[in-house]
């Protein structure tokens, strides 16, 4: 994501949580981000797809904070799992969300609604899916029963908290609250399931050849930004080094992923979060997303 495209993101942002989604302009839009209505347009067709770019947004750095709490822990640890289902609220709450999700619920827009629907499925597997490694590779049929319960559970405890003002049980003590509360139900699940995971999972897809094009996807995104950040702060810097070092990993048949996690670990430290620069952030989460696919397909071997 470009400086300009950030700047427009941040911009409807703020009017979106101020004014309502109703009720901001694409011209309040272009008056907050001070820019031309033809610049707006360079990066989004409408308003909608303004909005769908900031619930993206979230939803990446969400996942990619995730993924550098796991890095290098056990990921059967239930605390793990608590700590990246609290990273979820956290962001959430960084972005003033819910008030966001309260002024777009209402709407009656097939395309937006899809969106919300496939991020929402997206969370549901992602539970499901952490759910079964910390529980057990046995408890896979009833995975997402147990995420809907999880997941039922905390945001119903946080919404009478809200409700009530209180401030002495943290949203962490809820999570962990939630996760004690359906061991016996995972210990105990009957034979029967409820939602099985075909409700919510996408056609099935080749990870062999899923991985191939990640790969060559992240290489060629890697090389970009190492491009940029040597136009724009020198060569031989310790970023670019990393880069570097990455691409050439990436290039081998069997790349370390110990080492790759590790070196995308020290970049992400370097870069400045207050400021998105270039593209990194979405090549730092599609070298994660590389890193899970060939983690499940080992999984599966």
């Amino acid at each position: 994501m470009n400086r300009k495209k950030k700047q427009i993101i941040n911009a409807a942002h703020r009017l979106f949580i101020e004014k309502g989604f109703v009720a901001t302009s694409i011209q309040d839009i272009l008056d907050e981000a001070e820019i031309a209505k033809g610049t707006f347009y360079n990066y989004f067709t409408s308003k909608n797809e303004c909005l769908m770019a900031i619930l993206e947004f979230v939803y990446e750095e969400t996942n990619q904070k995730r993924n550098e709490i796991a890095h290098g822990k056990n990921i059967n640890d239930e605390k793990v799992l608590a700590e990246q289902i609290a990273i979820r609220m956290d962001t959430n709450r960084k972005h003033s969300m819910m008030a966001l999700f309260s002024s777009i619920s209402l709407l009656d827009d097939e395309d937006l609604q899809a969106f919300i629907g496939k991020q929402h499925r997206r969370e549901l597997q992602w539970v499901a899916k952490r759910l079964k490694e910390v529980n057990g590779a046995n408890t896979e049929r009833f995975a997402l029963d147990h995420a809907v319960i999880l997941l039922g559970t905390i945001h119903h405890a946080v919404h009478l908290l809200k409700i009530n003002e209180n401030k002495e049980i943290t949203p962490r003590k809820v999570i962990q609250f939630a996760i004690d509360s359906i061991k016996p139900i995972v210990k105990g699940h009957s034979q029967e399931v409820l939602f099985h995971a075909d409700m919510i999972s996408n056609v099935p897809e080749d990870i062999g050849e899923n991985i191939m094009f990640l790969k060559i996807q992240t290489i060629s995104q890697l090389e970009t930004l190492l491009k940029e950040v040597n136009k724009r702060e020198g060569n031989h810097t310790k970023k670019g080094e990393y880069l570097q070092f990455l691409i050439g990993e990436l290039e081998m048949e069997k790349p370390r992923l110990f080492l790759v996690e590790s070196v995308l670990m020290s970049l992400s430290k370097i870069v400045d979060e207050r400021e998105v620069i270039g593209n990194e952030r979405q090549v730092f989460q599609l070298l994660w997303t590389f890193i899970e696919k060939i983690k499940e397909a080992e999984a599966e071997k």
